[in-house]
């Protein structure tokens, strides 16, 4: 009898470059289970036909794909119509189509993703929450965030009406916790799991840095600072600015690098200039992961400043490469980051608190042999035993 895939139903196309976490987890999730997958999702490919299933592969693995056609914009433009809401008419649209194949479970990733499958019936469900934050009230479009409470209730709703076997959270404890209770605790908590973001060390490990710098043309005797991510206001680009005026008064020539593009491009620019360190600040645009390891490896000490995260793909990159990373009291920080080990947590948003903990980090000794250590709970390695653990229809063994 043949083995039914499962559907994974994703706005971003896993095998596009990574543009954030819901793409690498994707990546992620082919990387762990191959041909165990179907996958429905955009596509900037326009080679490949649209609407109708085909066999792609992912490195050597076959794997059944139904391509919904392109939504993607330029990485540095808002467009006028939010991606979330594009993504959800084009799933809607070949929901026919997706549906011309039998699936074992539907695993899901995002809110649009789940409005447009809901109004079908599946064997069984998974869905994943990238974060608990509520993308609405957070929305980069000022007009949207006045949505955010109807958003979050209809989420709420919708997700009690399919009830999901499994409901998976890229957040820790703490953050579950508050999400339970922010939304009157009317979720079944029994289905509901704490699954922190993954990285892949095949991808993300430690180079030599006076080799990523010589790749780089960093000079060695230069201290570089550094944070990835998409340019947006969430993640707090002011606070390292800031935080880098008084950096800068102990180390004259160092950097700042930002590896990444978004909105606030010229904003960051503007702000580095208005704070007289616009020499010392670089960004680098939008870049392949082949280049952002190099930086990352390149970096003194690694830096997040947002103001929300999911579990932040970012910190399990950077503690991948044995960074060390300062961070503010975002979700999953205080599980990546060790004060005094191999980082810090910083618990407010005071430039100068931050400038201090930074100084601090630097002098960690044995910084790398924590991240390192740490990092072994969070590789692409442990996936299909951490999912299949709790996900019948992703339970290798049993098949």
């Amino acid at each position: 009898m043949e083995l039914r895939p499962v559907l994974l139903l994703t706005g971003e196309d896993p095998w596009g470059t990574s543009t954030g976490g819901l793409t690498t987890f994707a990546k992620h999730l082919l990387t762990a289970f191959g041909s165990r997958l179907a996958v429905s999702s955009h596509c900037d490919d326009v080679s490949l036909p649209v609407g109708e299933w085909i066999l792609r592969y992912y490195a050597a693995t076959p794997v059944w794909f139904l391509n919904r056609g392109a939504v993607r914009r330029k990485n540095d433009k808002k467009p006028l119509v939010p991606a979330r809401i594009s993504a959800y008419f084009k799933a809607r649209q070949f929901m026919p189509q997706i549906r011309q194949k039998k699936f074992s479970g539907l695993l899901t990733d995002s809110p649009e993703m789940l409005f447009a499958a809901s109004s079908c019936k599946w064997q069984s469900v998974c869905y994943r929450f990238a974060g608990l934050n509520n993308p609405v009230a957070v929305s980069r479009y000022p007009w949207a965030r006045i949505m955010g409470g109807g958003f979050e209730y209809y989420h709420i709703a919708l997700l009690n009406r399919v009830r999901p076997d499994v409901m998976i959270a890229a957040a820790d404890h703490a953050a579950i916790e508050e999400f339970h209770n922010r939304t009157g605790n009317l979720l079944e908590r029994s289905r509901f799991y704490q699954f922190p973001t993954r990285v892949d060390t095949d991808i993300f490990y430690p180079i030599n840095i006076e080799d990523a710098r010589k790749g780089l043309g960093i000079p060695l005797n230069v201290k570089v600072f550094l944070a990835t991510g998409r340019l947006c206001w969430i993640k707090g680009w002011d606070l390292l600015l800031e935080a880098f005026v008084h950096i800068k008064e102990d180390h004259p020539n160092a950097l700042l690098i930002f590896v990444g593009d978004g909105e606030d491009n010229a904003k960051v620019n503007a702000h580095a200039e208005a704070l007289g360190v616009q020499g010392n600040v670089r960004i680098t645009g939008f870049i392949p992961q082949s280049d952002v390891i190099q930086y990352v490896n390149a970096a003194d000490v690694c830096l997040v400043g947002s103001h929300r995260e999911g579990w932040s793909l970012a910190m399990c990159e950077m503690i991948a490469c044995g960074k060390t990373v300062v961070s503010t009291d975002v979700s999953g920080a205080k599980d990546m980051v060790k004060d005094g080990l191999n980082g810090y947590v910083v618990s407010n948003r005071d430039p100068k608190a931050y400038s201090d903990a930074v100084l601090k980090a630097m002098k960690l000794e044995r910084s790398k042999v924590h991240s390192l250590k740490i990092a072994e709970d969070y590789t692409v390695k442990n996936l299909v035993k951490d999912l299949g653990k709790i996900w019948k229809p992703l339970d290798l063994e049993e098949k």
